[in-house]
């Protein structure tokens, strides 16, 4: 048999990921749509890596691999990625039955690769079915992986498109949603597109011009397992928190301590960032405040700084400061996340939480927390 340091990191993906997704299917922690797709999806990616490995070690023959366990699992690694992402983004939304047909190219090869399998038992008897399993072979051999690739990039258009809409959405907070982090998943979807180009570009040189090593597709997925377990759990388990902490969150934030004030458009200010709660908004800038009270953004930025004694952006990060101060002080919060905490307290990063929160406390996030917990 055929072992290299290659098909050893390969195999190590597929025992990860086969691992990893059946553990999420079977938690009662993360019964939702969105991480079902992606633990399937982490499955499928898997499943497929597995089958050449098999055949990379030479423990099956290409021929043997067709004839006997091969499963069109890359055919359904669109479908299984587009409805990960749109239920991530989309927790209520209900499967349209158009959508169904991205199961279509799946479920086309696994007949056909049954029928294969009956029809190369029997082919000798029979003249015609020896050029319908040769058609059959090299139909699933090549051609379904090409087709698998084109879909592959025109769901992963659709899908960046479509968190491009989902930003739209979301300009000014919406007191029962949450706006997600969405960098990391169009981080992703770009790195899939990398490798589907890769994918495609491989299959093509190795059927038309010459044979090639599809090692860097193969390390691309086990690469992609990892990626996409770590992440899309982590993130949806931030999300979860993020929606407790909203359940529990006191109606009124405590208030932050600036200097007595009668100014009419100060407290035309706080209402609209303090008990409307419009800080929460990680989009908020001054432009937008300024468009909601009636003021030019430079007359308003004024304003502020004579009157609170602190520039626009350091206002708007004391209310945050301070509303993140009443969830980590509280012990009801102290196993939820420093990143769950800070955006939902309206950061838009953990690292932006905590330098401001340095910056107006003179120490870090977490030593707040257990200096107040304990």
């Amino acid at each position: 048999m055929n072992f290299n340091i290659f098909n050893s990191i390969i195999l190590a993906g597929v025992i990860q990921g086969i691992i990893f997704g059946a553990v999420v299917l079977w938690s009662k922690k993360y019964k939702h749509k969105s991480v079902f797709f992606l633990a399937s999806l982490i499955i499928t990616y898997s499943l497929s890596n597995f089958q050449f490995y098999l055949q990379d070690i030479s423990y099956l023959t290409y021929e043997e691999l067709f004839r006997t366990i091969y499963m069109p699992w890359a055919d359904l690694t669109p479908a299984l990625l587009y409805f990960y992402v749109i239920f991530y983004l989309y927790p209520k939304r209900k499967i349209l039955k158009k959508e169904y047909l991205l199961f279509l190219p799946f479920s086309f090869t696994v007949v056909l690769g049954v029928l294969y399998k009956v029809f190369i038992r029997v082919e000798n008897k029979s003249e015609p079915l020896i050029y319908v399993t040769a058609f059959i072979r090299n139909y699933v051999a090549y051609y379904t992986e090409i087709i698998s690739a084109i879909l592959s990039i025109i769901v992963i258009v659709v899908l960046l498109n479509t968190l491009k809409k989902y930003r739209q959405e979301f300009k000014y907070l919406e007191s029962e949603s949450i706006q997600l982090q969405l960098s990391w998943l169009k981080n992703t979807l770009f790195i899939l597109m990398f490798m589907v180009v890769l994918w495609i570009t491989s299959v093509l040189v190795d059927l038309y011009i010459d044979e090639i090593s599809f090692y860097p597709v193969w390390l691309g997925v086990a690469f992609l397992i990892y990626w996409l377990g770590h992440l899309g759990v982590y993130k949806y388990g931030v999300f979860e928190e993020r929606k407790e902490i909203r359940r529990r969150r006191n109606s009124k934030v405590d208030s932050v301590n600036f200097s007595n004030t009668k100014h009419i458009i100060i407290e035309r200010l706080k209402i609209f960032l303090e008990e409307e709660k419009r800080f929460l908004n990680p989009e908020l800038s001054l432009e937008k405040t300024a468009e909601a009270i009636g003021l030019s953004q430079g007359h308003l930025s004024k304003i502020i700084n004579r009157e609170l004694q602190m520039s626009y952006k350091d206002y708007l990060n004391s209310l945050r400061v301070n509303e993140a101060k009443s969830y980590l002080k509280n012990s009801e919060f102290s196993n939820y996340t420093l990143v769950a905490i800070g955006l939902e307290a309206g950061f838009n990063s953990k690292s932006a939480f905590n330098s401001s929160f340095k910056k107006l406390t003179g120490e870090t996030p977490s030593q707040f927390k257990k200096r107040h917990i304990n």
